[in-house]
């Protein structure tokens, strides 16, 4: 807190003039404890992400890293690193365009995350649809996953755009009876802040119904109950945000968001990651065809139906090559 000029005159009536006192400046600085620790946060979070990224590059070729898409994984991974690195812009006095942007890149960067997500939860999906029916009933391309992906990050980026028509800039919020002057984000039009983040909502629930039906799909690396694990951290922590900062105000309220935008991050990365960098890089005998077994066979090839593996069950049924009449 620092001091900064006298109250104006509008801020007090007539008889209490004479009582005008010096006001102080309140944001979350980087200076302080608070803000510094959670810049600490911010930057050892994106680094372990980066060292995530580095494991899998190296080990790309592994039977591990190849069965659970390495250009999804890959955009996971970035998103991450945007997500963890967006709450530096919550931190330090606010301005417009710090405003506009935190929202924004926060908001895409969750979307990138979790549409990569749903598309992995998606071949999940078909492939546990597969091992109960036993019959090749749908075929999926790589390629529909992608064109998920993009449909939903270009949809983000339409809400985004329309969001900053009445865009988010800074105010002081004058609290005289606490003498202090708070510089806060007017968050622009509350109904399209909700529906950015409405839009990331609707993805995460997509993204545990579909890899929930799926959980008991036979996988040696459990990568569905991974991602049902990752989803719901993320349920819990942004579940619990709301109350939490409901009742906080000034800087702290601005901590309270970084610290769940950094608990759900750091969520998924425990969850989808560190899981496989421990098969990785301390059970290498693991990393084998074998233990992480094939993917659904079928007519062609080139498409891949699960990032994940299958039971040895499954990969001893030959799936029928023509439809059932």
């Amino acid at each position: 807190q620092r001091l900064c000029n006298p109250c104006s005159e509008d801020d007090w009536s007539n008889a209490e003039k004479n009582k005008c006192v010096p006001k102080l400046v309140e944001f979350l600085a980087y200076e302080e404890a608070l803000g510094f620790t959670l810049v600490i946060l911010s930057i050892f979070g994106a680094l372990v992400v980066l060292a995530v990224t580095v494991v899998y590059v190296i080990h790309r070729h592994t039977p591990l890293v190849k069965a659970n898409d390495q250009e999804l994984s890959f955009l996971i991974q970035i998103s991450l690193v945007i997500t963890v690195l967006s709450t530096m812009l919550f931190i330090s006095k606010p301005c417009n365009w710090s405003c506009m942007a935190r929202q924004i890149t926060l908001s895409l960067g969750f979307c990138l995350c979790l549409s990569s997500i749903l598309g992995k939860t998606i071949s999940l999906f078909f492939a546990y649809i597969i091992s109960i029916s036993k019959t090749r009933l749908i075929s999926m391309h790589p390629i529909f996953c992608k064109l998920i992906l993009l449909i939903c990050v270009f949809g983000e980026i339409g809400v985004c755009a329309s969001y900053l028509v009445k865009p988010p800039s800074m105010f002081k919020n004058i609290e005289c009876q606490n003498v202090k002057i708070i510089f806060e984000c007017n968050e622009g039009s509350v109904e399209f802040l909700c529906s950015i983040f409405g839009f990331d909502v609707l993805l995460a629930l997509l993204c545990f119904l579909t890899t929930f039906v799926a959980r008991q799909l036979p996988d040696n690396y459990y990568e569905g109950k991974c991602i049902t694990f990752g989803m719901l951290v993320f349920f819990i922590v942004w579940i619990s945000f709301v109350p939490a900062y409901l009742s906080t105000k000034g800087k702290f309220k601005v901590a309270v968001e970084i610290f769940a935008i950094l608990a759900s991050s750091y969520g998924f990365l425990g969850c989808l990651f560190l899981p496989k960098c421990f098969i990785i890089l301390l059970r290498p005998k693991r990393n084998t065809d074998e233990n992480v077994g094939g993917g659904v066979p079928t007519v062609d090839r080139s498409i891949q139906l699960t990032s994940a593996s299958v039971s040895n069950e499954l990969n001893s049924t030959t799936i029928s090559t023509v439809l059932d009449e």
